[in-house]
């Protein structure tokens, strides 16, 4: 067993800054035992149905809105020789980098936005995995355009959507100004960060818009979508943004209005003219620090 300097065990000064975490979204195997304290499970959850390739040799992949880094680190795990993870939260890069080191990983995380991608600085890629992030934007449509320009080959999305029968054949999507009634049954709370809810037409109908081709729905279905809003680093603030907020929302029974129910989309999209993902001959950077749009790399 490895040991610091202080004579410690390497696996218990990692749990020790595992547990030091005070929100972790995914459960992540770190090896010897010790599993994330995520309240996902994106193994048992997720993996199966988000149709990331079995041999994913040699790709240059992409991971927006990384999280902890589950799909980074999975995606290597498969062969890809080159992951880029990108978040907008420092806290969960802080996590994501915790695991690469546990994990040897030679994945990269920086601090950016879906709004920053642009192939002049991150190049482009063989697949980019976009999971979880369109619902809580305010410009899904321009996000979508963003990622567009950095696909080189596939596209992987899913989204959290809703189906409405009244709807028929139309696109749409719902806008929450005060967020979602959200949270497990006996702990309910409002999810701020949920903005626009599209329902599957909707979903395909922007990807076609912005240049994607061969667009195909690999999952849909209603289970009980589990959700809870992003820890803040000042608990206060969070705490009055919830009370004002869960004083505008109209209360109701749980039932989605007009036969709707919320569900999940997951769809896989191709770039219009395929290539080879290629690295930018400047990557990441926009100044002599080293930072990109004032976030660090890590």
């Amino acid at each position: 067993m490895q040991e610091n300097e202080g004579g410690l065990r390497y696996r218990d000064w990692l749990k020790a800054q595992v547990d030091a975490e005070e929100y972790w979204f995914q459960q992540i195997d770190l090896g010897d035992g010790l599993v994330t304290p995520g309240w996902s499970n994106p193994a048992l959850e997720k993996l199966p149905f988000y149709g990331l390739p079995d041999d994913m040799s040699g790709m240059r992949v992409l991971d927006i809105g990384c999280s902890d880094g589950f799909f980074s680190f999975e995606a290597e795990r498969r062969g890809a020789s080159d992951v880029v993870a990108i978040d907008a939260f420092p806290e969960s890069l802080r996590r994501f980098d915790l695991c690469r080191t546990a994990l040897g990983s030679k994945a990269t995380g920086y601090l950016a936005s879906v709004y920053d991608l642009d192939p002049k600085t991150f190049g482009t890629f063989d697949l980019v995995m976009y999971f979880g992030v369109l619902y809580h934007l305010h410009h899904p449509l321009l996000s979508l355009q963003k990622v567009a320009s950095v696909t080189a080959g596939t596209l992987l999305i899913q989204t959290r959507s809703f189906e409405a029968p009244g709807l028929g054949k139309i696109p749409a999507a719902r806008f929450y100004p005060a967020g979602i009634e959200s949270g497990l049954a006996d702990d309910p709370t409002v999810d701020l960060s949920v903005v626009w809810v599209p329902n599957w037409r909707c979903v395909r109908d922007m990807l076609l818009h912005v240049g994607f081709v061969d667009v195909e729905q690999l999952h849909s279905h209603g289970a009980p979508i589990r959700s809870k809003p992003r820890k803040s680093t000042n608990p206060r603030v969070l705490a009055s943004k919830l009370k004002t907020s869960a004083r505008k929302l109209v209360p109701h029974s749980g039932s989605p209005e007009n036969g709707a129910r919320q569900s999940i989309a997951i769809f896989r999209a191709e770039a219009p003219n395929r290539s080879v993902g290629v690295v930018p001959s400047s990557p990441h950077t926009s100044g002599t620090d080293g930072t990109f749009s004032g976030a660090g790399r890590l």
